[in-house]
């Protein structure tokens, strides 16, 4: 089949619905080509399915390609915006049709029974290979990068397990880490004291964590940092993270994301210490044998794989995109919005409860963020929920029954704490009216596309009946099912409030106390997005995994995400890069103390 030469553009929808833009190359009557126009990390998501796609359709001249692990929406919306490439190019549909088939992959979910994790200690029936080694990693990113660096570095021969295609997992958006008198805090001027930010971090989880674990972080932040400096890492800057952090120690990456400044100088020294990555190979069962964990099973394209290992560290990065592990945790996930990679569904945390770990996850918090369906959320808008009209401030909440829940402002304590209230409803809804969403387009810098035009397309679409523009608050109240006397008194009282500059609900500051009093009124339901799970494998300072005991299960490490024990609840933004800096002195200190176990066996 021979196209047209030239170059066409289409739009791909990829995950979460967002719109990016191609480029699709033909020569010679062929396909030679897909590109981003779009500048891509190396370690996006997206930037991996085209790579690999462009690779495949210029060889095959085929759209029946496999899609690219862990990313089964972009696989799936890129291949269908190529196609619409070839047809427009002269091609036949016929000959290039997608087979959804080619594109579903291994999905973890489906095997998780919140009841039972046996079936993550199961034997494969065939092994097509074995692997023997001193450490298994499962997971590549920051804590399993640290972790892999780490070993290379004390000469243990060590096999890290990828899911995807690509290292970096969630870590590669990280913007920067946490640490306390480092070298660029000298030469900036910063002097803080431990002890301050210790009790801080004590004081805002209500003091319900073993303390120890943050004097350990704290204390190892400067030496983690020179460590990675000396591997290759790139920092630029020191700061309190644009005002979000309550003391400047937030250290940040080149181009303020990890994807530049950690992955590809991590990984390639892990690979010049001859620590060997398989991606494309996800851990599928946890080997425990004589009381002891002794590896992973894994699975590949060609089947299942069998990995002995003297030590195995869990670095799979939470539970963030696993409905039912959320559920678990007391979250509604009818409407949840997953920002997290799609790898992230607990592979770690699931294995790890197979062979007896102390269970946190219940304990541990998301990284959530409110949103409306019915508003753009992507960044092509610049409306991102944690700084638009769903994450609070000079509007009303609202429950189920139009009763206010809480300060609308507590974003402006910790971010996180938006979604917090609204765990304790059956629905929550913000009330706002034209007067506050012109005064967020207008803190947001936002002129185009319009915000009014913005507004009036999401009334008119209504996605997922969760936004409604009326003259009346009694209207409003019809909308949502909600009793009107009661919304009409909360909005009054609220007024009140306003005018006498004294919140008597919930002591809100005056700054952001403004009337709702002229209509056009709007009622939002809101719901959860979210980004990463952080915790749920209990484990102890020398991030041994624990039973419910607090006895170790030998030969078993958590790091990253799959662990921090200093965290409850609600995740401690104000203390931007801890959940970075902990991945890095968790993957690190796993190893060494893995090196320990081992000459102890």
């Amino acid at each position: 089949m021979s196209l047209k030469d030239g170059q066409y553009k289409v739009i791909a929808e990829v995950y979460q619905g967002e719109k990016l833009p191609l480029i699709v190359n033909v020569e010679n009557g062929k396909v030679a080509g897909i590109k981003s126009e779009e500048k891509l990390a190396d370690t996006n998501l997206n930037k991996a399915v085209i790579d690999t796609f462009s690779h495949e359709i210029s060889r095959t001249q085929s759209l029946n390609v496999d899609a690219v692990s862990g990313a089964s929406y972009s696989s799936k919306g890129i291949l269908v915006a190529v196609k619409k490439a070839v047809v427009d190019a002269g091609g036949s549909t016929d000959d290039n049709e997608i087979s959804t088939a080619n594109v579903e992959r291994y999905d973890a979910t489906t095997r998780t029974n919140v009841n039972d994790y046996s079936n993550w200690r199961e034997k494969p029936q065939k092994i097509v290979k074995t692997i023997d080694t001193d450490l298994v990693i499962v997971g590549s990113g920051i804590a399993g990068l640290a972790a892999a660096v780490q070993a290379g570095e004390l000469g243990l021969n060590t096999v890290v397990l990828e899911k995807n295609s690509f290292v970096a997992g969630n870590g590669g958006g990280v913007e920067g880490i946490f640490g306390i008198n480092t070298k660029m805090q000298q030469a900036a001027g910063i002097h803080t004291e431990p002890e301050k930010i210790i009790a801080k971090e004590m004081q805002l989880v209500q003091y319900r964590v073993d303390g120890s674990f943050w004097v350990d972080l704290v204390n190892n932040s400067s030496a983690n940092i020179d460590w990675l400096i000396k591997n290759g890492v790139k920092l630029t800057k020191v700061d309190d993270y644009a005002g979000i952090c309550q003391f400047p120690t937030f250290h940040w990456f080149k181009d303020g994301v990890a994807a530049s400044g950690y992955v590809p100088y991590m990984k390639k020294k892990a690979d010049e210490y001859g620590v060997k990555f398989l991606l494309n190979t996800p851990a599928y069962s946890v080997i425990y044998e004589d009381n002891k964990v002794k590896g992973v099973y894994a699975k590949t394209t060609e089947g299942f794989i069998k990995v002995n290992a003297k030590a195995t560290i869990f670095a799979t990065g939470g539970v963030g995109h696993n409905a039912k592990l959320i559920a678990k945790q007391g979250w509604q996930t009818k409407n949840l919005k997953f920002l997290s990679m799609p790898s992230n569904t607990g592979d770690g945390y699931q294995m790890a409860m197979s062979v007896g770990a102390k269970d946190m996850l219940q304990e541990s918090p998301e990284f959530m963020d409110n949103y409306i369906q019915a508003l753009p959320t992507n960044r092509l808008t610049k409306m991102a929920p944690e700084t638009m009209i769903a994450g609070g401030g000079p509007v009303i909440w609202v429950n189920q029954n139009g009763r206010r829940i809480a300060n609308e402002n507590i974003t402006s304590y910790n971010m996180l704490y938006q979604h917090m209230p609204i765990k304790a409803t059956r629905n929550t809804y913000v009330v706002f009216n034209k007067k506050i969403w012109d005064q967020f387009a207008k803190i947001a810098l936002l002129k185009k596309p319009d915000p009014d035009e913005i507004l009036a397309n999401a009334v008119k679409k209504n996605r997922g009946n969760s936004l409604y523009e009326e003259n009346s608050i009694e209207a409003l109240a019809k909308d949502v099912g909600i009793p009107e006397d009661t919304l009409v008194k909360t909005v009054s009282d609220y007024n009140d409030f306003c005018h006498e500059g004294r919140d008597r609900g919930f002591n809100k500051e005056k700054a952001d106390l403004v009337p709702i009093e002229d209509g056009p009124y709007y009622i939002g339901r809101l719901d959860n997005s979210n980004l990463v799970g952080l915790g749920g494998i209990g484990e102890n300072n020398k991030f041994e995994v624990i039973d419910e005991n607090f006895n170790t299960i030998p030969g078993l490490y958590a790091a990253g995400a799959d662990s921090t024990m200093q965290y409850r609840s609600v995740y401690t933004i104000t203390l931007g890069g801890s959940a970075c800096a902990h991945s890095v002195n968790s993957g690190r200190h796993a190893v060494m103390n893995a090196k320990k176990y081992m000459q102890n066996l």
